[in-house]
């Protein structure tokens, strides 16, 4: 028997150790890093200035780049649902049904509800969920959008794309639909007010409302531009934007420019307003680009993805290949260039072990945790990466350990060739771009955090490092047509998918059909859904909505009424 005295004693123990480990906890959470996403859409590779593109200066993403990591073979899904799907569930949209095309906006499915997303992993350690601008992964049933997938916040558009000013998208035959909500209530505010504008200043604002006692924050930025909107007027600038590309002589191809500026200049708030608000010392920033940009057909806006072959929606290099840049003072090693092939599918793990988070393990990703990769450049583990296997338009895209294989293609072939590559106007700046770099928002913020005093010489050291080098065309290996046989390319050596080897290395093409076959058996079938015409904005207030829940609300109270006599 304890004595009286003894036992309160001992329950002030038990309660000063319980104190100490819930101090611990949440001290825990405290420390866990933040998570910036910024996620541009159809941006050209070759259209930022740190890929060394003098046409168009983008000092804030290049600034980005010098003081982290510049990820010089990152790679994403041809297209930009595909692509979310895969950053968001760390898997490979053949194993979630999500790889052919995109999910219209009178599509009636979305991301299956079965998939674990980012933000409900990280949930369960404490942080807050944010996500800002485009979603794109099915809004037909209030359940397949973002505040009920586990963001705390959404604000922005359900769909692919919305007009840059009204904040309507039209498709088909449709009246024009608004999209733009506030969580779950339509937002009106910000019509006659420009997109790429209206989403900095809600991230922003998402962060300097943010208080670290409550935990860490995860803010997804996922921009509108530069996609094209409706054909009648695809591209809509902020006119200041359009006076600083006057160099420019292609009208189009100048409003494109001056979407990427105005995206640059988000990158630059977003980064001083976490500097201002004291994270930066315990934060991740990533930036990237969905897919390659669309140089012409459907949604074209001029991006170039220069040297690299193809654009957006083809199974080429330059709908997949692009740059990312990456930043945090918790990296041991930065201000480098790195050759690491790293895919979209490798984030989710990779922020769920910096995090902390721990019920990730018992799952299956396609990506991989490349913690290690960003700390200090260690070699990943990836060897094989699916780029494409859509059975319904009947093309493959497929690497494994330096060699490519593609079987089939998009449109008929018409994005099969080098058409990134054009004439490029020189910018009055580029002179002297690394000391527009050096005098950039972002730069002034990072700076103070660097490993080591950068000069201007060391960034057009890194900056050489991320050009791309095509190998020289042999005539009698540019054999490739993959509507009438496989091709296959060594692109560790052939980044510009010059020579087919297909022909030379048939033992290879073998090897490689038969893992490909091996790894289709594993594959979900698309889960397109036909269209339903009530999703049209007409019967639904003028809006692009969750309509199957709206239709089912409507019956509802039908059924009432008729239940209750009150025909």
């Amino acid at each position: 028997m304890i004595p009286k005295l003894d036992k309160l004693v001992f329950i002030s123990l038990i309660f000063m150790n319980l104190s100490a480990v819930y101090c611990k906890s949440i001290e825990n959470v405290k420390k866990r890093p933040n998570i910036v996403m910024i996620v541009a859409d159809d941006l050209g590779s070759y259209d930022v200035s740190l890929s060394g593109n003098d046409e168009i200066l983008t000092p804030n993403i290049d600034a980005l780049g010098y003081q982290g990591v510049v990820f010089n073979r990152h790679y994403t899904q041809a297209l930009c649902g595909p692509s979310r799907a895969a950053l968001l569930t760390g898997k490979y949209p053949i194993h979630t049904g999500m790889q052919h095309f995109v999910i219209f906006p009178d599509e009636p499915r979305g991301l299956p509800l079965n998939l674990k997303i980012l933000p409900e992993y990280l949930k369960e350690v404490g942080y807050k969920t944010h996500i800002v601008g485009k979603w794109h992964l099915g809004y037909a049933r209030k359940s397949f959008i973002p505040t009920r997938r586990g963001f705390d916040s959404h604000v922005g558009f359900l769909g692919g794309y919305v007009a840059y000013y009204n904040y309507t998208e039209i498709f088909r035959d449709y009246i024009p639909g608004f999209d733009f909500y506030h969580n779950e209530e339509v937002y009106n505010d910000v019509v006659g007010h420009y997109l790429t504008d209206v989403l900095t200043d809600e991230a922003t604002k998402i962060i300097g409302n943010h208080n670290s006692e409550d935990g860490p924050i995860m803010l997804y930025l996922a921009h509108g531009a530069p996609h094209a909107i409706n054909a009648s007027d695809p591209l809509e600038v902020n006119p200041e934007d359009l006076e600083t590309v006057a160099h420019i002589k292609d009208p189009d191809r100048r409003k494109y420019a001056a979407m990427v500026k105005a995206l640059d200049r988000s990158v630059g708030k977003v980064v001083t307003t976490l500097k201002e608000k004291d994270l930066l010392e315990n934060t991740i920033i990533l930036y990237f680009s969905d897919n390659g940009g669309p140089t012409i057909g459907l949604w074209e806006n001029t991006g170039s993805n220069y040297p690299l072959r193809g654009q957006k929606d083809s199974p080429w290099e330059g709908a997949v290949r692009g740059l990312a840049a990456v930043w945090s003072p918790l990296f041991q090693k930065r201000h480098y260039v790195s050759s690491h092939m790293i895919h979209i599918t490798d984030w989710l793990p990779t922020f769920l072990q910096a995090s902390g988070t721990p019920s990730y393990r018992s799952e299956t990703f396609d990506g991989f945790d490349i913690w290690s990769t960003l700390d200090y450049n260690k070699p990943p583990a990836r060897e094989e990466m699916v780029q494409s296997f859509d059975p319904v338009d009947g093309y493959t895209a497929y690497y494994f350990n330096g060699w490519k294989y593609i079987n089939g293609t998009t449109w008929n072939g018409i994005y099969d060739t080098w058409i990134g590559s054009r004439s490029f106007d020189l910018n009055p700046e580029a002179s002297s771009y690394a000391d527009v770099v050096m005098k950039s928002p972002v730069w002034q913020a990072l700076n103070p955090f660097a490993t080591r005093l950068l000069k201007p010489n060391d960034v057009d050291d890194i900056r050489r490092k991320t050009k791309i080098t095509c190998q020289r065309q042999y005539e009698s290996l540019n054999t490739c047509n993959p509507l009438r046989a496989p091709c296959l390319f060594y692109l560790d050596a052939d980044p510009c998918e010059m020579n087919n080897l297909a022909d030379a290395q048939p033992g290879r093409v073998v090897e490689l059909q038969k893992r490909i076959r091996e790894v289709e058996k594993t594959m979900l079938p698309p889960g397109n859904l036909p269209s339903d015409p009530k999703a049209d904005p007409a019967l639904n207030d003028g809006l692009w909505t969750w309509w199957l829940d709206r239709l089912q609300e409507v019956a509802e109270s039908q059924n009432f009424l008729i239940e209750n006599n009150f025909e």
